[in-house]
């Protein structure tokens, strides 16, 4: 008796048989430049050297341990992960597998903390697929039958309409700071400190979903540096364990203070192997020149965009999204790019393609796509 694979996924006819830093190999030796990471997934790159030997040396001293024992690759963690933080605040973390439950972590943690059942989020918004992040995504998927709680949905970037749906009713109000599956959608200018001014006003408590755009992705170690505005909680996943599942919920020590007594718990968030992954990204994201190569590869990319069928560019770092021109269509486009050798991604808005490369692209990778880009124009 066999088993196939539930049909889940819309696979493009790749021959992947291997991958070695920004690049894809193919089963007949050809190399396709990774554009796309994986989802924001490989901030190293596939195959690095260093963060392999870190997973080696893991499993041979202590590759799991339940969560009621301490070990040393979590104090490591804390430790490295600490110096990357946005200054401000005290923070407390707690450990998961993936982004959409970081993010259900956090609802559970605002709406303790707070007393209240209502939550803001927007349109455009995608959260994860479980049933509380599923009740805040903005998606064409089908969501649960009942949502967990009440969900006010408000236009993104519309600061007047946040300001009046804030009130002390609210316990939480959650969005990316760049609305990536969207088409990476940029705030209005103000529009972040609008939202951290409500929720000072009323009691409600800023949570940013951070699972692609924290971790060095936007040449700051968080969005939230990027624009200036700190919130109260925030949730990151995706890089931040460079390919190995990993979720972390971070929070205020001060709202953490009004937690009640075992609220949140996991069996493999925050193993030894996954968190010695994790200090490891971290430690990376922090050495001398890591960011200023995420700021100037972006700058290249934006540069070799600016051709072919390519309107404008929005985004930041390298989580960037090509506006094509009225007309073209993306999923075409990312074929045409795909056909010399250049993966790049697709988003909800039929005109964006999204680039969310390895971040240890380098700046002259960027030609690729602009010869790529170039051959479509003279196509056309």
């Amino acid at each position: 008796m066999g088993l196939v694979e539930l049909n889940a996924y819309k696979r493009l006819p790749l021959p992947v048989v291997g991958a070695e830093g920004c690049e894809l190999v193919l089963a007949d030796g050809r190399r396709v430049l990774d554009l796309y990471g994986g989802h924001c997934v490989n901030t190293l790159g596939a195959g690095d050297a260093r963060l392999g030997e870190t997973l080696a040396r893991q499993w041979r001293e202590l590759s799991f341990a339940t969560n009621l024992l301490d070990h040393a690759p979590r104090r490591a963690f804390l430790q490295a992960f600490a110096r990357n933080l946005p200054e401000g605040a005290e923070w407390e973390v707690f450990c998961s597998n993936s982004g959409a439950e970081a993010n259900e972590n956090a609802l559970k943690i605002a709406l303790g903390a707070t007393g209240r059942s209502r939550v803001v989020a927007f349109r455009g918004a995608f959260h994860g697929r479980t049933a509380a992040a599923a009740a805040i995504t903005d998606g064409k998927a089908p969501r649960f039958p009942v949502s967990p709680f009440e969900v006010v949905r408000l236009p993104w970037s519309d600061a007047e309409a946040a300001w009046r749906a804030i009130d002390r009713g609210v316990a939480a109000v959650v969005l990316e700071p760049l609305q990536s599956l969207a088409g990476v959608t940029e705030p209005a200018a103000g529009f972040l400190e609008v939202l951290r001014e409500a929720c000072d006003a009323s009691g409600a408590l800023l949570v940013f979903d951070e699972v692609q755009t924290g971790n060095g992705r936007t040449g700051s170690f968080w969005a939230s540096q990027h624009f200036g505005v700190v919130p109260d909680l925030f949730t990151t996943a995706k890089g931040a364990a460079g390919g190995l599942p990993i979720g972390l919920t971070l929070v205020r020590a001060s709202v953490a203070r009004a937690l009640p007594a075992g609220l949140l718990g996991s069996t493999f968030g925050g193993g030894p192997l996954v968190l010695a992954a994790a200090a490891e990204v971290a430690r990376r994201i922090a050495e001398p020149g890591f960011l200023e190569n995420v700021r100037a590869c972006s700058a290249a990319l934006r540069d070799a965009a600016a051709r072919g069928p390519v309107e404008r560019v929005r985004g930041a770092g390298l989580l960037l999204g090509l506006v094509l021109e009225e007309g073209q269509s993306a999923t075409s486009v990312r074929d045409h790019l795909l056909a010399h050798e250049v993966l790049v991604g697709t988003s909800d808005d039929p005109r964006v393609l999204r680039l969310s490369p390895p971040l240890v692209l380098r700046p002259e990778h960027a030609g690729r796509l602009a010869q790529a880009l170039e051959a479509l124009e003279v196509k056309a």
